[in-house]
């Protein structure tokens, strides 16, 4: 049977590297009604970002996107970066299992069923990024033609050569492929716990050591002298920073969408409410003394109380900014100042986390101001972020 192209994935015309040109990423797609491919083509302002690595990354978020919203569409089947509705091959060992397709239940059912008893209450973003990876999963399902086969017929023998494709054909860090056991993890305990499955076949995985980590990292002291010199030319990025290094608020949507009224400054508290907090619970955190001395100078106690602190004018306002505007303006600084490529908007956070146990600030205290559920959570993440530090090594090593 000939294969049938439903989608083509995006890629990025930039126009020979011009910067001064409308850059656009492009796909096609199989309209269903003619049966004809369609050709699309997406800017979403690429063209207002002036620096050109800046340019390059938006692009890459872009393609990624679209490329996750076509995938998401179908149930397909990745091949030669296109997406074909092939009909389904079985190979030998869905064959073996083929006695056990008709009339039963296969993961998809009991994976959508997992998503909406056990997490959904998540932020939107958890939620997507849980949901992709079980989909990957479902993918791949379909691409050996186990899709069709009672959940009871997944074996770990399946569940290893899947993570042999994420490791050997997906090249996925350790750190990623560990967050795709633990979510395969949890949904087969939850088919565990309905009485259909008896074994969790999530075991036994081969290792991956493989490290692409990308994560945000601390600043370092030296380096926030020479941020804070430039983050201050612009108020309203400098206050973004503040609210994350301060009260550790996650710069997405906690500080892009807080509202004045949402400051006490009486009190000296900021309440994060459970529909912008990534927890999904309200959080009231403490604003320390010196930060609120710096709202009370920048007057935000006179504002109006439904405008957003970070609004469209460079200062608050009925509309808040988009969602990347923030973090484009710091690459912007970053780059200008020359600074590692792992300090992220995001670092602000982890650095107000770190100095705050340099400072011997009770791990009880940051819990709470982080939000976190267990103080055994806060210890790990600090931890994480900050790893073993000497003061005897930096400052006595004897000169080579």
């Amino acid at each position: 049977m000939k294969r049938e192209k439903i989608a083509i994935l995006p890629q990025l015309n930039d126009c020979g590297g011009d910067i001064e040109k409308k850059w656009f990423v492009f796909f096609s797609y199989r309209d269903p009604k003619s049966g004809k491919m369609i050709r699309k083509k997406e800017y979403k302002g690429l063209h207002q970002i002036k620096n050109k690595k800046e340019r390059y990354e938006a692009a890459r978020v872009l393609v990624a996107n679209l490329a996750e919203k076509l995938k998401s569409g179908w149930n397909p089947m990745m091949e030669n970066n296109a997406i074909y509705s092939d009909e389904l091959r079985y190979s030998a060992a869905a064959r073996v299992y083929g006695r056990m397709k008709a009339g039963n239940i296969n993961f998809n059912y009991y994976a959508s069923e997992y998503l909406k008893a056990k997490i959904s209450g998540l932020e939107k973003e958890t939620l997507a990024t849980y949901t992709s990876r079980l989909r990957m999963f479902s993918m791949w399902l379909d691409s050996k033609g186990y899709m069709d086969i009672d959940v009871t017929a997944i074996s770990n023998t399946m569940i290893i050569e899947f993570f042999n494709f994420l490791i050997v054909d997906q090249k996925l860090s350790g750190n990623t492929t560990g967050k795709y056991r633990n979510i395969l993890s949890r949904t087969f305990d939850y088919i565990i716990e309905l009485k259909k499955l008896k074994i969790n076949p999530v075991y036994q995985l081969p290792q991956n050591t493989r490290i692409n980590d990308q994560t945000p990292r601390p600043i370092n002291n030296a380096d926030i002298e020479a941020f804070k010199v430039e983050l201050k030319k612009d108020e309203q990025l400098w206050l973004a920073v503040q609210l994350e290094y301060y009260c550790f608020l996650r710069p997405g949507k906690e500080v892009r969408l807080l509202k004045i009224k949402w400051i006490d400054f009486s009190r000296g508290f900021i309440t994060v409410p459970k529909s912008i907090s990534k927890t999904k619970t309200d959080k009231i955190l403490i604003i320390p003394n010196d930060f609120m001395v710096e709202l009370r100078r920048m007057g935000l106690h006179l504002v109006n109380k439904d405008f957003y602190v970070i609004g469209r004018e460079g200062k608050p306002g009925p509309d808040h900014l988009g969602k990347n505007n923030l973090r484009f303006r710091f690459v912007k600084l970053r780059e200008a100042l020359k600074m590692p490529y792992e300090y992220k908007l995001y670092s602000w956070k982890h650095t107000g986390n770190v100095r705050a146990d340099d400072a011997k600030i009770p791990l009880s205290d940051r819990q709470h101001q982080n939000g976190h559920s267990s103080a055994i959570y806060t210890e790990i993440y600090t931890k994480n972020k900050k790893g073993h530090d000497s003061v005897a090594i930096r400052e006595t090593f004897p000169e080579l």
